[in-house]
């Protein structure tokens, strides 16, 4: 009977848990972790756009001093660069450096394997349909 089942938010809980665990084992040896990673894919997707710690924190729903955390520790460790907006002063522009240039494409093999692990034993069908439930619920959930 479904009562025995976990409810949907209690599978992402586990599912994002996995996730997480899975990905910051394959990412140790190059010191990063799969939050960082996600902050310099999405950097990378906005290829040569300026990106401020706002727009992180807006896309991640993370709030400024988590960001601040994030984009210290990058840069610490060699993946970004801040400097100051020439549109905004007020603002700092992240940029990615040539040390994330010769991680990327070991970022996006990671991601890659991830997705296709969780899609094992799915039809094409079944994975577009997921995606729309997926879509739904995030829908349901977002408006309140």
């Amino acid at each position: 009977p479904l009562t025995n089942l976990p409810f949907p938010g209690e599978y992402f809980k586990m599912i994002k848990i996995l996730f997480i665990a899975h990905v910051d084992a394959a990412l140790r040896s190059l010191g990063l972790t799969c939050a960082q990673s996600d902050v310099l894919m999405f950097l990378s997707e906005r290829g040569g756009e300026e990106t401020t710690v706002q727009d992180i924190g807006q896309h991640f729903r993370l709030k400024h001093p988590t960001v601040i955390g994030f984009v210290r520790r990058l840069e610490d460790k060699g993946f970004v660069t801040t400097a100051v907006s020439e549109r905004d002063r007020r603002c700092r522009v992240i940029r990615l450096t040539d040390k994330f240039a010769e991680v990327e494409r070991v970022l996006q093999d990671i991601r890659n394997r991830m997705d296709a692990r969780a899609a094992r034993g799915f039809s094409p069908e079944e994975m577009a349909q997921l995606q729309s439930y997926l879509a739904r619920i995030y829908h349901n959930i977002s408006e309140g």
